[in-house]
């Protein structure tokens, strides 16, 4: 397997850039998250988080999949397809742009009274942003993205510590925070364009038909949307319809695992990244790739699990402070999700243009989780409400593995790697339980970090494992 062999450099390394790009800001937002549910009243903090609950549901349907089909080709490809857009292009997507931020602007003018102009220029930089991101990796700009995103993280920490310190108020932290915003857009996009225009464009040899191109960049646009819709629309239809109080405890407990989701990202885009260097990708190539980001994102998703899992009521406590220790159900129940992250589902159906299978998937999984959502949350509460979301994504991941080991021609099995799986998952679950359970009698900051520290151990040693034992090999 030449291609994997010869490509297992760039593929670590630039799922370590990816991830380290994006790493800052995530930080930063934990640390901001984490302080201000411990300094302000449940109330202030449901209306702080509203706007971000808010912000995550509607800026994706701006970007509407762009950032998600310019991460599938290489750049030569990228700036001849930028090249070929037409000016009716452009003034369509940003008729789109101010049609979407309106709708968010005005619905946080009407739940928070934070003036329009301030919510509407902030998700249209923040949108436009985040697809320029997604430019620039390709562009392999990472010294730029890194440096810029450090600086920025710093500049959002500092915002929310003058505010605070300084009478709080939700119209004057949004208001400097655009200003952040509005800087980091500027530099993405002098960079962007630097860049666009000193690369040379494609040859015919990488023509891809223009009807495939659309095809599959809706696909990805409504596969973006329902996937993030998926993540938050619990969150968001909690904040509508529950007090601040409420919807401040459920997104405490629901919140995303810091960094994972990143290292799912930047596995993923690594992976296209590498396959887009290579005209013909034969069914091996593909099976030992999608084996090795398998087997490199267990090393970390199991230990964080059974770490979380175990530590969950120290998490709540240590992060938000025991008045939300009514959000460690809620914890509990959304951490069951984390396994199945082990994996990049739809990595090689993106790469394989198959966007029909992607949208099924996705809004199979949104629909299946609206229609389980109101019962389970009459049975069991906010953790149902929870549980509705776990459910649906172990069902669309079942559905994407047979469609992904269809196309393949290949059994389910032969793309999983089942048997490190679950070596690692009994492992890891067996060492962290009796790690805690030895430390149950000390104070809870203590017992958790013998367990962060426990969880950190067994992380290095798989990588190191993975990465320097097993090198390019693809078995399961």
């Amino acid at each position: 397997m030449p291609m994997l062999k010869a490509g297992s450099s760039a593929f670590y390394s630039n799922s370590f850039l990816i991830f380290i790009i994006r790493f800052f800001p995530s930080l930063a937002n934990l640390l901001v998250i984490s302080w201000y549910a411990k300094m302000l009243p449940q109330s202030v903090y449901g209306d702080y988080s509203h706007f971000w609950i808010q912000l995550s549901v509607f800026y994706p349907l701006i970007c509407f999949g762009i950032h998600m089909l310019a991460i599938t080709y290489p750049p030569a490809l990228l700036s001849r397809l930028v090249n070929a857009l037409l000016k009716r292009h452009f003034v369509l997507f940003g008729i789109w742009a101010v049609a979407i931020g309106s709708a968010f602007a005005a619905l946080q003018w009407l739940k928070t009274g934070i003036p329009f102009i301030i919510p509407f220029c902030f998700i249209i930089c923040y949108a436009f942003t985040f697809i320029l991101e997604s430019f620039l990796i390709v562009y392999s700009s990472f010294k730029t993205l890194i440096v810029t995103n450090v600086i920025y993280s710093a500049a959002y920490w500092l915002v929310h510590l003058y505010v605070l310190k300084n009478s709080f108020s939700l119209v004057a932290l949004f208001a400097y925070l655009l200003v952040v915003v509005i800087v980091r857009m500027l530099v993405y996009l002098f960079v962007a364009f630097r860049s666009h225009s000193s690369f040379p464009v494609a040859g015919n040899r990488e023509t891809v038909e223009k009807l495939n191109i659309k095809t599959l960049w809706l696909h990805l646009a409504l596969y973006d949307v329902v996937q993030n819709a998926s993540v938050w629309i619990d969150k968001f239809i909690i904040s509508l319809v529950l007090s601040s109080g409420m919807s401040a405890i459920y997104y405490n407990g629901a919140q995303n695992v810091p960094f994972l989701p990143l290292i799912l990202s930047a596995a993923a885009s690594a992976a296209l990244m590498q396959m887009a260097g290579v005209q013909h990708q034969e069914s091996e190539n593909i099976r030992a790739l999608m084996n090795k980001t398998g087997k490199v994102l267990s090393c970390i998703v199991f230990p964080v699990f059974f770490c979380l899992f175990f530590y969950r009521q120290e998490v709540i406590i240590g992060l938000f402070s025991v008045k939300y220790v009514a959000a460690v159900p809620v914890f509990m129940v959304s951490l069951l999700v984390l396994p199945v992250r082990a994996y990049s589902f739809t990595t090689v159906l993106q790469r394989m243009h198959k966007g029909a299978v992607i949208t099924a998937g996705a809004i199979g999984e949104i629909v299946l989780a609206l229609l389980l959502m109101y019962p389970l949350y009459r049975l069991a509460g906010l953790p149902g409400v929870a549980l509705s979301f776990v459910i649906s994504t172990y069902l669309q991941a079942a559905y994407y593995i047979v469609k992904t080991a269809s196309l393949l021609h290949v059994p389910v099995w032969a793309i999983l790697p089942l048997k490190n799986w679950l070596i690692k998952f009994t492992v890891t679950g067996i060492i962290i339980w009796i790690v805690h359970y030895a430390c149950s009698e000390y104070p809870w900051w203590l017992s958790l970090g013998m367990g962060a520290a426990s969880m950190t151990v067994i992380i290095l040693s798989m990588l190191y494992y993975e990465i320097c034992y097993t090198g390019g090999r693809g078995k399961a």
